[in-house]
């Protein structure tokens, strides 16, 4: 989460987070940084009256980007879903969606979530790239047939506050980046513009060139079921999940 002087940023997982983390923190005025991976529950009062943007992506994509990306880095949830590293593509992400469903092997799992997450995040013990910004109270609290990304996303946007929330597409984020500084304000400089046009993509997932086949027809309904809220509230649609934007 950063705070600027004219909005603040919620960092979801795999939604291009450290390209625009750069950008903002280089090239906003008054950006700093309040919590890695912070939730807006978490905004401090005083900046309650910025207006709030952040990105969402193809559920789709976001499991394979996620899948590979968590891999690579040896991510504690990562690493409990896929026993280690032993399972695949499909039976991890399966394992994913289907954390809430109540049943014997769910449960095991959010046990062993819940004493993996830390109890805490703060300064000593922060949220980093292989720790994200879950703690075990949010395991403990894992809401029944809902698909992971759909809880992460509502976790990270969800407010008592009356805040004005604007959400860029990650499939357009060069262009979706523009939209939402624009609409909050922020003076448009050669320096963003420049960034925006011609900086590399960063921290992309190391998916194999041209993946496809990761979704059997199951897997691919599964997504659409228990992402049904997220995908319906900004139009996706199924796609292979092998020509977005690499980051």
């Amino acid at each position: 989460m950063i705070v600027t002087n004219y909005f603040v940023y919620i960092h979801a997982s795999r939604t291009a987070g450290t390209f625009l983390n750069k950008l903002i923190i280089e090239h906003v005025p008054g950006a700093h940084m309040i919590q890695y991976h912070g939730h807006l529950s978490e905004l401090p009062e005083e900046f309650s009256h910025l207006p709030v943007i952040g990105f969402v992506r193809n559920p789709w994509d976001w499991y394979v980007s996620m899948f590979f990306d968590y891999r690579r880095k040896r991510q504690y949830v990562y690493q409990i879903l896929s026993a280690g590293g032993a399972l695949g593509f499909e039976a991890t992400v399966s394992r994913f969606l289907k954390l809430g469903d109540r049943s014997e092997e769910s449960n095991r799992l959010l046990d062993q979530l819940i004493e993996a997450a830390p109890t805490t995040i703060s300064a000593r013990n922060p949220a980093r790239r292989h720790l994200p910004g879950l703690r075990s109270e949010h395991f403990a609290n894992y809401p029944q047939n809902l698909g992971y990304y759909s809880w992460l996303f509502n976790l990270m946007y969800e407010t008592d506050g009356n805040h004005h929330i604007h959400i860029g597409r990650f499939e357009h984020l060069r262009r979706e980046a523009l939209r939402l500084f624009t609409i909050t304000g922020v003076p448009m400089t050669d320096e963003i513009s420049a960034y925006i046009k011609r900086a590399k993509a960063l921290n992309f997932s190391p998916r194999p060139k041209n993946f496809i086949g990761g979704y059997p027809p199951e897997l691919e309904q599964l997504v659409g079921a228990k992402d049904k809220l997220l995908i319906d509230r900004f139009g996706y649609k199924f796609s292979e999940a092998r020509e977005y934007p690499k980051t």
